[in-house]
């Protein structure tokens, strides 16, 4: 009996130290979530104006136009931002002191200084540290840590941003795969 009792002891400490030693996936960046970062969506929001951003060759609904303005919910219309559209190309100096709302696919933007952001263009798609996302209906949310720039940007322009149908959470990053939100961060 005392022999069994060793073996299942050794084959504890074994599998302990094999489960130990595994792999895990996630950002090896040792960040927590703050009150700061809880509302920084909310702070990009409370601009009197909002410049919402397209790439030239994409094209936006009214069903696009209508959740963006929608997205948040103001008590009252006077707190409800402005939103005035352009193209990628219409952006001016002066306009870059706007807060901005990126919207679109996002291979479609061109310009260097708008694509900043911890997220990267990839082949049909985008990547984020070692994650390529290239179904059309795969798409981000991105807040930087100023609140001026915020981008829901998505592979397709005939899918709807899953951000209007799911929402997000405190983080200033959100990636969407399949209906459902599969990585979120503070980046």
């Amino acid at each position: 009996m005392k022999k069994h009792l060793n073996f299942i002891n050794l084959f504890v400490v074994v599998f302990a130290l094999f489960v130990g030693s595994m792999n895990v996936n996630g950002s090896t960046k040792p960040y927590l979530i703050s009150k700061d970062y809880c509302t920084l969506t909310m702070k990009f929001f409370t601009a009197d104006t909002i410049l919402v951003v397209i790439p030239e060759t994409c094209t936006m609904s009214e069903a696009d136009r209508s959740a963006i303005e929608n997205a948040l919910c103001c008590e009252n219309a006077q707190s409800k931002p402005v939103y005035i559209y352009k193209s990628e190309k219409a952006v001016s100096a002066e306009d870059s002191k706007k807060h901005i709302l990126f919207y679109g696919c996002f291979n479609k933007f061109q310009r260097k200084e708008f694509l900043g952001i911890p997220v990267k263009k990839q082949g049909e798609g985008f990547r984020f540290e070692n994650r390529t996302f290239t179904d059309p209906a795969d798409a981000f949310f991105y807040v930087n840590k100023k609140a001026d720039r915020l981008y829901l940007c998505k592979n397709s322009d005939n899918s709807r941003h899953q951000f209007f149908n799911i929402g997000g959470t405190g983080y200033p990053l959100h990636i969407f795969h399949e209906r459902k939100i599969v990585l979120t961060g503070v980046y």
